[in-house]
Parts: C-alpha cells; sequence; structure tokens
C-alpha cells in the first residue's frame, strides 16, 4: 500500500528509516498511524508498539542514536513479573512513546492488523483501521474521537 502522507518534519522520516535500516520489531500506533489511516489530526509524539526483548531493545537504541535522549535507555526492555513491561518516553527533538501495550494489545496480538506502506522510500509497518479500533480507549477523549473516526473511515462514510 503507497501512502501520499506527508510527514510532519524530517525527523519523523528519519525515524521510520532508522527502524527500517535496524530491523525494530514495531508497529505505529496513535495518532500518526490514523493519520496514515486517512484522518489528519494534529499529534505531537510518535507512538510506537514494540517487541520487548533485549534484541529488539539494542536495534531500537541504535535507531533512536540521533536524539541524545536515547543514552539513557537500558535495551533489557523485559516483561516484569507480572508479564508487563513498562512503557517508555523518549523526550527530545522528538517526542517518542515506546510502547509495549497498547490497551493492552501487544504486537504480537495485532499482527493481523498491521500493514507495509511506503513513505518516501521507507517501509513503515502501521496498524490498519480495525487495529487501532483495538488500540483506543473508551475514557480518553481523544481516544473517543479517534474512534468515531476511524469508524466512519472504515465504514466508507468520511
Amino acid at each position: 500500500m503507497e501512502s501520499h502522507f506527508t510527514p510532519p518534519d524530517d525527523l519523523f522520516l528519519k525515524l521510520l528509516r532508522r527502524f527500517q535500516k535496524e530491523g525494530v520489531e514495531y508497529v505505529l500506533v496513535g495518532g500518526q498511524a490514523v493519520r496514515l489511516n486517512g484522518f489528519v489530526r494534529a499529534t505531537e509524539d510518535v507512538d510506537v508498539l514494540l517487541k520487548p526483548g533485549r534484541n529488539n531493545g539494542e536495534k531500537i537504541i541504535h535507531a533512536l542514536s540521533f536524539l541524545p535522549a536515547s543514552s539513557e535507555l537500558d535495551p533489557w526492555f523485559e516483561s516484569l513479573p507480572d508479564g508487563e513491561v513498562e512503557n517508555i518516553r523518549v523526550a527530545d527533538d522528538l517526542l517518542v512513546d515506546l510502547l509495549f501495550a497498547a490497551n493492552g494489545q501487544t504486537l504480537e496480538g495485532l499482527a493481523s492488523y498491521t500493514v507495509q506502506i511506503q513513505i518516501e522510500g521507507v517501509e513503515v509497518q502501521v496498524l490498519n483501521i480495525d487495529g487501532l479500533l483495538k488500540t483506543k480507549t473508551d475514557f480518553r477523549e481523544k481516544d473517543i474521537l479517534d474512534k468515531a473516526v476511524l469508524m466512519r473511515l472504515r465504514d466508507g462514510l468520511n
């Protein structure tokens, strides 16, 4: 699927290019994924759902090395005893949220909802509309708005 999405800035595209180069196991979720599915809305960050584990953690750190704040990351993105992995915010020139679950959904659980698109020659993993709907809560105002718009897009009522 070819996207005609115009990235908000070069840093976003640089992040995607570096994820591809390093082989990071991820999928875009959140506002950027909503945009890539056809609803342009303001978003201040990049939400990335990741596979936990040291191998992917090292790839993530290499991919983010152009952001000084990434030097504080530890590649041990492992599950806690309760099975949870704490989400991480990388606050820099580009705000990146490293997520290991989105509304209880993991990368593995959303695999069948992942599509690959191209943005300026970069292969990007992004959730489709049905996958995004699974990651949205019923209590956050922006999630409620996103859900309504995504359902309209899915049903062809845009």
